[in-house]
């Protein structure tokens, strides 16, 4: 027999995964997703909303001051502070680590045995981590940028200087001054090998302008079809049935916050409009300023 066994891990136990279709693209889906985001706490609370964030907060800090109540009760005589000949219940016992966990100090209940003193050093302790890590979250909370990109609910192929171009939009919603930003797209599809295999390849695709100095409004992202492109000579129907997506990913730097900012998307085939041109949105008032109708940032008009 061999005296090598296989490493047995915890990602190496067979999983059952569902796929679902979230903005075009499929996704493996854990079933047990929800366990998974208790894994890593710092993430859950960065990314649950505000309520959902002050709600887990105060669970936190209820669930401490009772585990510590009860723990109090183990010595109720050892709570000092009550009245002659009275015995601390769960109220007494909560409240004191309430007052101890605050450092608040009231001066009335106080411990008077060994194994509450103990305790109470404890708690204090925990106070402590509990209020610095409680900070650090608020913080990381605050200093996050509030940029938000929105890319284009559909894109298009339309001629552009003679030639078909892959197009899409993005816009800055906040109009933050946001710098060097930088856009990649690529052409995820399903093609065969000489021995009849599958295999599921990403290709770049090469665009006229992928970085940009500073992003304030909106900017019109555009591939060209030519010879050299992956996306040459393949037809809607050719795409459709190799399950062609072209995903698409931003990144730039808020200037105020310094902080880095992300946004990816996929267009599928049925987001993908062959034939079809974007309408303008540039609006001319005849004024000194020319405006930006971004009501019609998704329309789009048969050429």
């Amino acid at each position: 027999m061999s005296p090598f066994r296989p490493l047995r891990t915890r990602s190496s136990r067979l999983r059952p995964v569902r796929l679902l279709k979230l903005d075009g693209v499929y996704r493996a889906a854990n079933l047990d997703s929800l366990i998974s985001q208790w894994r890593e706490p710092y993430r859950l609370m960065l990314s649950v909303p505000w309520p959902g964030f002050l709600l887990l907060i105060a669970l936190a800090y209820l669930g401490t001051n009772v585990v510590f109540a009860q723990l109090y009760l183990l010595d109720a005589p050892g709570i000092g502070g009550l009245p002659q000949g009275q015995v601390a219940g769960f109220s007494d016992a909560f409240f004191f680590s309430v007052q101890t966990l605050g450092s608040i100090g009231y001066g009335v209940l106080h411990p008077v045995s060994p194994l509450v003193n103990a305790l109470v050093t404890l708690q204090a302790f925990v106070s402590l981590v509990f209020t610095a890590v409680t900070t650090g979250l608020v913080f990381a909370r605050f200093s996050r940028s509030r940029a938000e990109i929105r890319f284009s609910n559909v894109a298009t192929v339309q001629p552009w200087d003679g030639s078909p171009c892959l197009t899409f939009r993005i816009v800055n919603v906040h109009h933050n001054n946001l710098v060097s930003a930088q856009v990649q797209a690529y052409l995820a599809i399903d093609e065969r090998s000489a021995e009849g295999e599958t295999m599921r390849r990403l290709h770049r695709l090469e665009l006229v302008r992928n970085e940009a100095f500073l992003f304030q409004l909106m900017w019109t992202v555009m591939h060209p079809i030519g010879q050299d492109s992956p996306l040459h000579g393949l037809s809607e129907a050719r795409l459709r049935d190799a399950h062609g997506e072209v995903l698409v990913a931003f990144e730039g730097v808020d200037e105020t916050v310094r902080s880095p900012v992300y946004k990816r998307a996929a267009y599928n085939s049925s987001r993908i409009r062959f034939d079809e041109t974007f309408v303008d949105i540039v609006r001319d008032d005849q004024s000194e300023f020319r405006c930006l109708d971004f009501s019609r940032f998704n329309d789009t008009r048969q050429r």
